[in-house]
Parts: C-alpha cells; sequence; structure tokens
C-alpha cells in the first residue's frame, strides 16, 4: 500500500550532544513504526550533527493522530529538556 502523508523531521544537535541525539531519534523512531498507521521510517544523517527522518504514514489523519498524541509530546519534550537539539524543523506532505 502506498502513503498517504510523509512526515519529514530535521534536527540539528546541541553542541557536544550528536551522539546521544542520534541514539534519542533512533530510539523514538522504533517506538512510532508500531504506531497504527506508520508504514515505514528511515532515520538518515545528513552531517555529523544533523539528522533527517522521513515516515510514511497510511493516512494524514494516522499522522495527525500521532502528531497530537503523548509519545510525539514526550518525545518533544525530551528534546528540549535534555538539551539535545538545538533545532528542529518539520514538514509533512500529502504523498497522493
Amino acid at each position: 500500500m502506498s502513503p498517504s502523508a510523509i512526515a519529514i523531521v530535521r534536527v540539528q544537535a546541541f553542541p557536544g550532544q550528536a551522539a546521544a541525539l542520534g541514539d534519542h531519534l533512533n530510539a523514538w523512531l522504533r517506538q512510532v513504526r508500531q504506531q497504527p498507521g506508520c508504514q515505514s521510517g528511515e532515520l538518515q544523517v545528513l552531517a555529523v550533527d544533523r539528522w533527517q527522518v522521513l515516515i510514511c504514514w497510511a493516512s494524514q489523519a494516522e499522522l495527525e493522530a500521532h502528531l497530537c498524541g503523548p509519545s510525539a509530546q514526550q518525545w518533544l519534550g525530551q528534546l528540549s529538556y535534555g538539551n539535545l537539539a538545538l533545532g528542529l524543523e518539520f514538514d509533512s506532505r500529502s504523498a497522493d
């Protein structure tokens, strides 16, 4: 089945936190792959301290449900609380 929505997250590590952020993103992605509607998820290294996560969803509604859910909110909180991320960019688009 082809995805209906694609989420793209780019994250820049806080200075000195590149390895910790990479570990955090990998753990988070394993959880996201188990969410209803998630068809696939891939972590790409863009630079030593910058990553991109691509997640394909079966529908826009399932992507939005994930974004509003507790796991996504907890993940965002951990990024800022733990000083892991210096910056985060998010984009979503229809795959149609």
